[in-house]
């Protein structure tokens, strides 16, 4: 969702299952895991991904940080939240957008939903995605 294409894991040289001598991926099993959540939910939802572009300015983060992602296209924004919190939204130019959805991207089960009012608030500050339609 913040533009990136794949995914690259480093496990660090101080722990005992390190880069240089891993060989029990299990060690991981929790990486695995949220992949799967993430996938279920694209697959589940089935978004118009090739049409939709990061906007992470509408959420605050034009210097890229880490707090907020947005992708997006007219009448549908996806934004993760890596810390949960409240978040001020700009639409793209004459949108409108009615209902948040909100999916724990820990275990992909809907949450909640609620009317949009420009800002969001996430249940807490885990990590969350907010399906704004």
């Amino acid at each position: 969702m913040a533009g990136g294409w794949g995914v690259e894991y480093y496990f660090g040289y101080k722990l005992p299952q390190n880069d240089l001598v891993c060989e029990d991926w299990r060690s991981r099993d929790q990486s695995w895991t949220y992949g799967k959540v993430a996938l279920d939910i694209f697959d589940k939802e089935n978004f118009p991904l090739m049409e939709m572009k990061s906007h992470d300015e509408l959420v605050g983060n034009s210097e890229k940080e880490n707090k907020a992602y947005c992708l997006a296209k007219k009448g549908l924004y996806l934004v993760y939240l890596p810390y949960g919190g409240e978040h001020k939204i700009k639409l793209l130019e004459a949108d409108k957008v009615q209902t948040i959805r909100w999916y724990n991207t820990r275990d992909g089960k809907h949450v909640a939903k609620s009317d949009f009012s420009g800002t969001i608030t996430a249940p807490d500050n885990n990590d969350w995605l907010a399906i704004l339609e």
